[in-house]
This record gives structure tokens, sequence and C-alpha cells, in this order.
């Protein structure tokens, strides 16, 4: 009998720590591999974890080894299906059609279900049109209508994230642990009294969890790329395998531009910052730019097709680089102006905006 018991309980110990995710997937999915992807939203260096074959009748199983809550993403073929929160314990079953997806055994894989569900409604509302409107200006090759649409689009993505944040403040969703998903798109200019109740909510209701320390870390770091916060300094690699360090920058105005080969937004600036820098770099303007390339091949390729001659650097990590994670970047484009000083003065200056402020700070130069 003792050792039926000590059979039991060691079962038991080994349930406690795993969550379940089993779930059915539409036809087409069949005999493709789904994969369970840890997200980590203080650095968004999510790894791979696991993978699992869906069966001929779109069915899957994974088994997660975990000791206290977890997010996960789970994605097919660099697609991102739904995010799932696995408590120890858990048995979670997802069903996923084109329009909508079912869960059993988690509510705050709910929870993010129905965020997930809410972002797409505002992205539809506010952002939609313009990705749509500047797809048609790039194809045509009209420089004042992609430019008027990138300043549209900007103005859309801070009412996207503003009513984001609103939805992000209902009792249910702030109080629960799936909260932390908003982070990602926060607007750390605006959202401030959000990030602090956040992190009081958590510290007092979830102290000794993983994902309250990334909470505290992310809002921390965002505080440090505020404006008029000094800029972290950073040194990357260039294209030559040099090691470049941004304090060189100190007594020029220096823009950091996160962008990437295959960031089409990012690639439509290249003509603007490509004119502005000639224009300026003689009078004390400086731009660093800052891949978040995987691919060097892709990298070098747009560096040279764009005509950046300025300092290019990359650590060839994604999103999940150092240099990405100390200024918080989640999403590009996105940059930072600096003064002489190293001191932030201005995100994410675009267009005509970046043209004036330039010419503004150029003329109190001189």
């Amino acid at each position: 009998m003792s050792m039926l018991v000590i059979s039991l309980w060691a079962s038991m110990g080994v349930s406690a720590q795993q969550a379940i995710v089993t779930g059915t997937l539409p036809e087409g999915f069949s005999g493709k591999s789904i994969k369970l992807t840890l997200i980590n939203y203080e650095t968004r260096d999510d790894k791979v974890v696991q993978e699992a074959r869906i069966t001929q009748d779109g069915k899957f199983t994974l088994i997660i080894p975990l000791k206290e809550p977890e997010i996960y993403d789970l994605g097919v073929d660099h697609s991102s299906l739904v995010q799932v929160l696995a408590k120890p314990g858990d048995k979670i079953h997802l069903t996923i059609g084109k329009d909508l997806i079912q869960v059993t055994g988690s509510q705050e894989t709910q929870y993010l279900i129905a965020y997930e569900a809410n972002r797409k409604r505002v992205f539809n509302k506010y952002l939609k049109r313009t990705y749509d409107s500047s797809a048609v200006a790039v194809e045509s090759g009209d420089k004042e209508r992609i430019e008027y649409w990138n300043m549209e689009h900007e103005k859309a993505s801070e009412n996207y994230k503003a009513e984001l944040a609103q939805w992000v403040k209902q009792p249910f969703f702030i109080n629960s642990l799936a909260a932390i998903h908003h982070s990602i798109r926060w607007n750390p200019e605006t959202d401030t009294a959000l990030m602090n109740r956040m992190v009081s909510i958590f510290r007092q209701k979830y102290p000794n969890y993983d994902l309250t320390r990334q909470l505290v870390n992310k809002v921390n770091a965002t505080k440090r790329i505020a404006i008029g916060a000094i800029a972290p300094g950073f040194v990357s690699i260039d294209t030559a395998g040099n090691n470049i360090d941004c304090k060189g920058y100190r007594g020029k105005y220096t823009l950091v531009e996160f962008w990437a080969s295959w960031c089409a937004p990012c690639r439509e600036e290249s003509p603007t910052l490509v004119r502005l820098y000639n224009q300026y770099k003689d009078k004390g303007f400086a731009i660093v730019s800052v891949s978040i390339d995987k691919n060097t091949t892709q990298w070098k390729n747009a560096i040279r097709q764009d005509g950046y001659t300025w300092e290019n650097v990359c650590d060839l990590n994604g999103y999940g680089g150092p240099v990405a994670a100390l200024y918080t970047v989640t999403a590009i484009p996105n940059s930072f102006l600096l003064d002489k000083n190293g001191r932030i003065i201005a995100k994410n200056l675009r267009g005509k905006v970046l043209e004036s402020k330039l010419a503004e700070l150029m003329n109190q130069s001189f």
C-alpha cells in the first residue's frame, strides 16, 4: 500500500509541473507542425520550445513542462494562431476555426483571445486603411502620396494604441496575468499611468512570477527611453565587423533609426533619410541605423540598394537583440532623435515632420 501511495504522489508531482494543450485545427493544417513559442515580454527574445505534428484529422497535443504561469504563442508556417496562458496543472483545449477560436480549461487564455479579437477590430478601424493606401502609393511611386499616408499612419497608430489601452483598463483584464500581453503595444509617452497601475497590481497579486519580473523590467526600460532621458548607450557591429560605440556621436544631433530590409515602411522612408543626411551631415547631423535583420546578405543588400552611407549596425538577432531590447523596440520603423548631449528630444519623426524638426535644430546651431 505504501508503495502505491508513493507512486501516486510521484505522478501527481509530475502532472503539477506541466500543462497539457490540445486542439483542433481546420482542414489544410493536417500533416504540418505546430510550434509552441515562449514569449519574453522584457526582451522579445522569444524561443520556440516545442513542436508537434498535426494529425490527419487536424488534432495536436502539447505537453508543456513549467513551474509557474507562462504565455506562449502557437503558430504554423511562421504565422501566429493564438496565445495561450498556461499554468501548472492546466488542461487546455482549443478549437481553432477560420474566424473563431474557442477555449476550455483556461479563463486567462480566453482573456488573451478576447484581447486579440478586440485588437483586430481596432486595427481594422484605424490602421488597415493606412496600410492599404500606403501600399497603393508605393506602387504608384508618388512621393507626396507616400509621405501623406506615412503621416496618416502615424496618427492612426496613436489612435489605435489609445483605444487598445482603454480596453485593457477593464477590471477583468488588467487584474489578470494576461494583461502583460498589452506591453507589446503600449504607448510609452501616454500610458505611464497604465504601466504603473499594472506594475502595482502584478506586484501585489503575482509577486513571485517571472511574468511580473518581466513587466517591471519592461516598464523601467520604457522609462529609460522617455523624452528628456539620456539615451541608453550601446555598442554593436557594423557591416565590416567593427564595433561601433554610439557614444562616439556626442556633439551631434543623431537619429538612431531601427529598421530592417523586410520592413516596407522603413524602406519607403529611405529616400527622405538619404536626402536629409546629405543636406545636414556637415552641419552636425548624424544617423545610426540599427537593423533587426537576421540575414546578413539581405541586410547589406538593402543598405546598398537604399544608398545608406552612414553607420549601419546589426547583431542579427531580430527583436531579441540587445540593442532592440535596450530601446524596447518591438515594432518598426522606430527612431529616436538625440541632441548633442545624447538626450532624447523626439521619437518616430518621419517625412516632412522630421525635415521640419531638423531644419529648426540646424538653424539653432548656426
